[in-house]
């Protein structure tokens, strides 16, 4: 009796367990396998990737998270009208984009370039084989938080902070540039920084708190661009 209901309970087990283990060796369907991909796969590529192996990525549409450059950093020639503008990415990298232009802001602007931007566009290549980018999308990037660094912190890695926005505290100084020009410079314990421009004039010795993108100079000197003034104490 006993004997016959545990036969009784395991076939009934069986027939319960059995599309599990049916569903389990099924394979994945071509629907679930792309949505299994885009939840690993990366949400933006690499500039460096693109131009290290611009066949891979022919007619094939990217996003890239880069740096506005407007006309510098040029990687040669543009690729299809003179108006053709350059993103960069933190590690140095840079490609041309052609077609709709950022939102606000002009190549000729030596003031808009280094913002962080997204673009969204169509990999396609020149007559010997250079990439650029067609461009179908392109936003401003805007993070959450600034992240608080020392301006040592930029001096001594200026290409790896390079597009990112960061926030400063230190004490306004000015100065004159190479050619004369008058300069401002945010001075805390560990260095000094040129702030390309203020959106106010504030006097010597002014307490700042800021908030601006690391970028360089004609020199190739790092400044933070795009200044924002978080609190000010004189």
């Amino acid at each position: 009796m006993i004997l016959s209901r545990m036969v009784c309970f395991f076939c009934l087990l069986a027939v319960l367990l059995f599309p599990l283990f049916a569903l389990a060796d099924k394979p994945a369907s071509p629907a679930a396998t792309a949505f299994s991909d885009s939840l690993t796969s990366p949400a933006f590529t690499k500039i460096a990737e693109i131009v290290q192996t611009p066949g891979a990525f022919f007619d094939r549409y990217v996003s890239v998270k880069a740096t506005y450059q407007g006309w510098n950093n040029a990687p040669g020639a543009p690729p299809v009208t003179r108006s053709d503008w350059v993103i960069q990415s933190p590690g140095g990298a840079s490609i041309y984009c052609t077609g709709m232009y950022p939102e606000n802001l002009r190549p000729d602007d030596r003031n808009a370039s280094g913002r962080a931007i997204t673009v969204l566009g169509k990999v396609k290549l020149t007559s010997d084989g250079r990439p650029y980018l067609m461009v179908s999308e392109v936003l401003p990037l805007q993070p959450a938080f600034e992240r608080m660094v020392s301006v040592s912190q930029v001096l001594f890695d200026p290409l790896g902070m390079q597009g990112r926005v960061i926030g400063l505290l230190g004490v306004l100084a000015k100065g004159y540039g190479p050619r004369g020009n008058r300069i401002y410079l945010l001075a805390d314990p560990t260095g000094a920084i040129t702030l390309e421009r203020l959106p106010k004039l504030y006097p010597k010795g002014t307490i700042l708190r800021i908030r601006g993108t690391v970028s360089t100079d004609e020199n190739g000197l790092p400044v933070v661009k795009n200044v924002e003034i978080v609190s000010a104490k004189p």
